[in-house]
């Protein structure tokens, strides 16, 4: 049985790998801390992989933000493999409005609050569609640690990588509007329909890939 380590999406949580199933495997799970000014996300990710035991052979999964963090922990801790997804291996995969905000960081005026609503107003384009799924959303949304969604995004927006780590499997919905798959660069896995929250409607395709890809390396 080989150690899973599961980073979530900005601001979200371990809920958001409810619906992956993986053979073999102990999931250890994440947790968000707050970042600190003018962290980097280089930086920041190596304070979220405190939490990995790297004394044993381990894999690690992120999903979009938390995909992001993983490519970074993935350069320095060697997993055995990394999967990605919803999410961005290379800055240039990230859409326009990224590079906007460097040259007009209008983000940084922005309360907790502000971030929770605008991404509970843009639901649809993040693919949470029914009401269970809008209802877990904000749960997970209203459970970030305090004074998390500012620094997390300035993380991005500042984020420079063109470092593709050894054994990583980006897996990207055809349909993500947040991440758009057009701006992917050699995507392993494309999942037809997939959006941005994918890890939850597409949970049962994703687990048989990542249960593949596994067990080509621990058997």
């Amino acid at each position: 049985m080989i150690n899973v380590y599961c980073i979530p999406g900005m601001g979200v949580n371990e809920r958001l790998f409810r619906n992956l199933k993986l053979d073999n495997c102990e999931i250890h799970h994440v947790k968000w801390v707050t970042p600190l000014r003018n962290e980097s996300l280089p930086q920041y990710a190596m304070r979220l992989a405190e939490q990995i035991d790297t004394s044993r052979p381990f894999v690690l999964i992120g999903v979009s933000f938390g995909g992001m963090c993983s490519v970074e922990i993935s350069k320095r801790l060697k997993p055995v493999k990394t999967f990605i997804i919803s999410s961005s291996k290379f800055n240039d995969e990230l859409p326009l409005k990224i590079s906007l905000w460097r040259k007009i960081p209008v983000y940084r005026f922005f309360s907790d609050g502000f971030y929770k609503n605008a991404a509970m107003f843009a639901k649809k384009q993040f693919g949470v569609i029914t009401q269970e799924q809008q209802t877990s959303f904000r749960k997970m949304l209203d459970e970030a640690p305090v004074n998390y969604f500012n620094g997390a995004i300035d993380c991005i927006v500042k984020w420079e990588n063109n470092t593709r780590p050894e054994h990583l499997i980006h897996i990207h919905g055809s349909s993500d509007k947040v991440l758009p798959h057009s701006k992917v660069i050699a995507c392993d896995y494309t999942i037809k329909d997939g959006t941005h929250f994918m890890i939850i409607n597409k949970g049962e395709e994703i687990s048989r890939i990542i249960n593949k890809e596994i067990k080509m390396v621990v058997e």
